[in-house]
């Protein structure tokens, strides 16, 4: 039996490693996307294409898209802003999902097209917004700051007492 424990046996420190993995591996696509929106397609080639795909009010929802991508994708490096960059990221992939591969398959095709890409990112989104950044990420070092700091003003307010 102590063979099978590697099949759910928990390390905080090997999830904080894959919650590192995911999040860079997440911020790498949203990085080079947005990337592409803002600086060669360009935000108003994209808000056309939005036009063209129905996407509704889509002076606003192409530039959302490219800068929570890419300006996004680069907090998500550090694991700044995780959860609500996560949020930001779910609506983005929900509306890809919805307006521009509805009705595609998952599996990627010769033109191109496919649903695959939106869903797993979809996915990876929501773990992250569930889950939280991980210990290796400047959300974990803010929080333990202000916990700290918290912390210490609490006990000045007793010391005074």
């Amino acid at each position: 039996m102590n063979q099978l424990r590697f099949l759910t046996e928990q390390s905080r420190v090997v999830n904080d490693i894959g919650l590192l993995a995911l999040r860079l591996a997440v911020a790498i696509v949203f990085i080079a996307h947005g990337f592409g929106d803002v600086f060669e397609a360009g935000v108003a080639t994209n808000i056309q294409n939005y036009r063209d795909a129905g996407i509704p009010l889509a002076a606003l929802a192409a530039p959302y898209t490219a800068y929570v991508q890419l300006v996004g994708g680069i907090l998500f490096v550090f694991g700044a802003l995780t959860r609500p960059l996560s949020a930001w990221f779910i609506v983005v992939m929900a509306g890809a999902l919805t307006f521009v591969h509805r009705g595609e398959p998952l599996v990627m095709q010769p033109d191109g097209s496919g649903a695959g890409f939106a869903f797993i990112m979809l996915a990876a989104s929501i773990a992250l917004l569930l889950v939280g950044p991980g210990r290796f990420s400047l959300d974990q070092v803010v929080a333990g700051w202000l916990a700290r700091s918290a912390g210490s003003v609490e006990a000045k307010q007793h010391s005074r007492a």
